[in-house]
C-alpha cells in the first residue's frame, strides 16, 4: 500500500531510522511538512486510481502543522486509515483525535524505544494509547542489538503492552535497513540468524494467541527457514515497491531506494507509478552479496539477494517516464516503454 510521508520532523533520532536521509534532505531544502494543498493534490491522485486506503508516515506524522486537517478531508472523502507514529504529542492533540468520528482509522505505535523513554516521554505514550479513541496495533523495528542480545524480552515486553493497555492484539514487525547515516540495521550475512530469532518470537506470539506480520522486505532465499504456516511473510524477490510519497509532492519507491524520487504529476495513477519503478529497479544490476556468487537460485531469478536497499544500484539504462520529462536522475522519457503519455 503506497504511503504519504507527511513531515520531516521527528520527536526521536533513531540510530536505525530509514527516513533519516530524506528527512535530511528536505529539511536542507527548507521543506518541514507535506502542505495543505499539497496533501490534497495527493488525495485527489489516490481517488482517481481507485485507492481507498493511506498509510500516514513521517518523520512524525502527529507534528503536522494542521493533522486534524488532514484527517478531516480524508475522513470527508471516505478513505480508511493507518498513521505510523510515536504516540508521542501533545495531550490536547490526542484529544482532538480522540473527538473526530473517524469511523475507519487506526494507529501502528512504534514501540521499539518505549522502555527507554524518559519518564515524562512514556507518559505521553502511555496518554496517547489511553485517550486516542480509535485502535491501536504495536510496531518494533528489529536491529542488529536485538541479534546480539539473542533473547524473546522484546517480545515478551510487547506483549505485556498489548494487555496492559488492551491494544488491538497484533505485533507488527519492521527490519531495519541500511540508510544513509544510520547503524544498527541488520547486515546481511545474519539474515539465518534473524530467521531463526523471528521464528522463536513467532512461536511465543502464537502461545499467547497474538498474531503478527512483516512489512515489506526480502530475505535471501539461502536465510529462509519459515514454516509453511509463516511462508507467507516472507519472499526472496525485491520487485514489490511500496511507493512512498513526500513533499513535491515526488515519489520513490521505497525509503532505502529514495535517491530514485520522480515527480507524482509525471503520472496519471498509482498502478503507473508501480510499472515505473518496476522497470527502473529491474532494470539496475545490484552489486550481490559475495555468498551470492554462481548462486543457482539467483541465476534463475527466484532471489534477489535480499532487499535491493542493502545494494548500491547502478543503471544499466534510463527507464523514462512521459514524453519532454525528465526526472531527478536526469533519465528522458518515452512512452513507448512506459505507456505513460500526455
Amino acid at each position: 500500500m503506497p504511503t504519504v510521508m507527511l513531515t520531516a520532523k521527528c520527536v526521536n533520532s533513531c540510530e536505525w531510522c530509514f527516513a533519516r536521509a530524506k528527512m535530511a534532505e528536505y529539511r536542507s531544502r527548507g521543506i518541514s511538512e507535506l502542505g495543505l494543498s499539497e496533501f490534497a493534490s495527493v488525495v485527489d491522485f489516490y481517488v482517481s486510481s481507485g485507492a481507498g486506503n493511506m498509510i500516514l508516515l513521517g518523520g512524525e506524522p502527529l507534528l503536522h502543522s494542521r493533522f486534524t486537517d488532514v484527517l478531516e478531508m480524508l475522513r470527508s472523502r471516505g478513505f480508511s486509515v493507518s498513521v505510523s507514529t510515536t504516540g508521542i504529542c501533545a495531550k490536547r492533540l490526542v484529544d482532538r483525535i480522540a473527538a473526530v468520528r473517524f469511523p475507519a482509522l487506526t494507529f501502528l505505535l512504534n514501540s521499539t524505544s518505549y522502555f527507554h523513554y524518559s519518564p515524562a516521554k512514556r507518559r505521553r505514550v502511555d496518554y496517547f494509547v489511553q485517550h486516542i479513541g480509535h485502535p491501536v496495533v504495536l510496531g518494533y523495528t528489529i536491529t542488529e542489538r536485538d541479534l546480539d542480545q539473542g533473547n524473546p524480552f522484546a517480545v515478551v515486553d510487547r506483549i505485556g503492552l498489548i494487555m496492559k493497555f488492551s491494544l488491538f492484539s497484533h505485533l507488527q514487525f519492521q527490519i531495519a535497513v541500511p540508510g544513509k547515516d544510520n547503524s544498527l540495521y541488520i547486515p546481511m550475512n545474519r539474515y539465518p540468524e534473524l530467521m531463526d530469532l523471528l521464528q522463536s518470537w513467532f512461536r511465543i506470539l502464537r502461545q499467547n494467541k497474538v498474531s503478527y506480520g512483516v512489512d515489506c522486505h526480502s530475505f535471501p532465499r539461502c536465510a529462509m527457514r519459515a514454516q509453511a504456516e509463516d511462508g507467507e511473510l516472507f519472499r526472496s524477490t525485491c520487485d514489490c515497491f511500496m511507493i512512498d510519497i513526500g513533499p513535491g509532492p515526488e515519489a520513490w519507491p521505497c525509503f532505502p531506494l529514495s535517491d530514485h524520487a520522480v515527480a507524482l504529476d509525471h503520472f496519471r495513477s498509482l498502478d503507473e507509478v508501480r510499472s515505473y519503478f518496476h522497470r527502473k529497479i529491474n532494470h539496475t544490476t545490484p552489486k550481490y552479496e559475495n555468498g551470492c556468487a554462481g548462486c543457482g537460485e539467483r541465476k534463475k531469478g527466484a532471489c534477489d539477494g535480499g532487499c535491493r536497499g542493502f545494494q548500491n544500484l547502478r543503471p544499466e539504462r534510463s527507464v523514462p517516464c512521459r514524453p519532454g520529462d525528465r526526472n531527478r536522475e536526469g533519465d528522458s522519457c518515452s512512452p513507448d516503454e512506459t505507456g505513460v503519455g500526455p
